[in-house]
């Protein structure tokens, strides 16, 4: 029976098929485009669409004078509407391993827009907290968190090598997180950012800046999250039944 699917498509799983298989591994280079044209019997510009699909899907990446390259595996997490849930609670339930590298955590006065968001007085103080999280190993994320004195000075080195702010807010305070106001936005790795994450500098980055809430609406943390490009967030909106569009 003659096979109507079409080439560039042909293609593509051709190339799904041989990552899944393991015989074409992460960071590997994938067959060249006149090598994939030859095995297809089509034109070079039919396996650069089917290859720039798989690039918008980040099962590859092109590098200019290179090639193309099997992308690193990426890591996601879920927008849930319906429940507060750390990063590490969401990557952890996909299998991942979570381990932590304090970059520092020290004690300083507070600044005029830590007060306001923070509910301080401006002559207090808070601890600023920046984490590198590592993902099964890998430098995924920086964490910079700022603190409240009160809370910030029964932190211990110990609880910062194990566990995440809401685990610390909910096993050591038993201020359990109920609520997180927030922004997702893109940026690039600069400086410091950039080799702490093993980036090169000007590597593009997603960055979460949030609030961390208790029931009675008490502000907790403060701070941002910075990750890997290799990172992404999932969502899905769904419209009520009989609602009009």
């Amino acid at each position: 029976m003659a096979d109507f699917t079409p080439i560039y498509a042909r293609i593509q799983t051709f190339i799904r098929d041989e990552i899944a298989s393991g015989r074409l591994k992460e960071g590997a280079r994938t067959p060249s485009e006149p090598e994939l044209a030859r095995l297809f019997g089509t034109t070079r510009a039919t396996v650069a669409r089917a290859l720039q699909q798989l690039v918008f899907e980040g099962v590859v990446i092109r590098r200019s004078g290179s090639g193309t390259f099997v992308a690193p595996a990426s890591l996601s997490a879920p927008i849930d509407l319906t429940r507060v849930r750390s990063f590490e609670e969401q990557v952890a339930a996909k299998g991942a391993e979570i381990a932590y590298e304090t970059l520092h955590f020290l004690r300083r006065p507070v600044s005029a827009g830590e007060s306001a968001t923070l509910h301080l007085a401006p002559d207090g103080h808070v601890y600023e907290l920046d984490r590198l999280r590592l993902v099964n190993g890998k430098r995924m994320s920086i964490e910079h968190r700022v603190i409240p004195d009160e809370l910030g000075r029964h932190i211990t080195p110990a609880m910062l090598e194990a566990k995440s702010l809401h685990r610390i807010l909910d096993e050591e305070f038993d201020l359990q997180v109920q609520r997180v106001e927030g922004r997702i936005r893109a940026g690039l790795a600069r400086g410091q950012t950039a080799d702490r994450l093993g980036v090169r500098r000007g590597s593009p980055v997603l960055i979460r800046d949030y609030v961390l809430f208790s029931a009675d609406r008490r502000p907790l943390v403060g701070g941002e999250s910075c990750y890997r490009d290799e990172f992404h967030i999932d969502y899905v909106v769904q419209q009520p039944r009989g609602a009009s569009v």
